[in-house]
């Protein structure tokens, strides 16, 4: 019974709650992710969101690959993504969404780890995936959001991140 009201109180919760953007919303923000494949390697990006709805954000990214104090053999590589996030929990100014998407990269270590990615494959110097994304959204002002986001990724945990950025609405009343 006890987990019957938790289901209903969520449920409601979800459904009456304020939305992560405003519907049409077109928001642009910046990026710094850390790779959870080599220690010292970060990235840097610029990701562009809109908001279908309330409920549903389309996310087009961009991140640049490269590693601090690297040894001089390692190149950094481009990453390009496109997804879609839904909220699964509103507790305002806080959003919880959680998305997938198809991610494509550069890198060039992908072809002596491509035995262990789980859904992949390769065109040229390409390498295609999906990704799974949970991120922790806070709006810090009415055009002003601020984010931490994990990033699962089918290429292998090689390329898996942990970003935090901000993203901006230009259009906000």
């Amino acid at each position: 019974m006890n987990k019957i009201l938790l289901l209903i109180l969520l449920l409601c919760t979800t459904f009456t709650s304020y939305a992560q953007y405003d519907p049409s919303a077109t928001n642009y923000g910046l990026v710094v992710s850390k790779s959870f494949g080599l220690e010292n390697e970060i990235a840097i990006g610029a990701r562009v969101e809109y908001a279908f709805n309330c409920y549903t954000t389309f996310m087009g990214e961009y991140n640049r690959t490269f590693a601090i104090g690297a040894e001089d053999d390692y190149e950094g590589f481009n990453e390009f993504a496109l997804g879609v996030n839904l909220i699964m929990f509103n507790w305002y100014p806080t959003t919880i969404t959680a998305g997938i998407g198809y991610m494509g990269n550069d890198s060039d270590e992908f072809e002596d780890i491509e035995d262990d990615a789980f859904l992949s494959f390769r065109t040229g110097n390409f390498n295609h995936g999906a990704q799974i994304k949970i991120r922790a959204l806070h709006q810090v002002s009415i055009p002003v959001h601020i984010f931490a986001e994990l990033n699962v990724k089918s290429l292998g945990r090689r390329y898996d991140t942990f970003l935090v950025g901000f993203s901006y609405d230009f259009n906000a009343r």
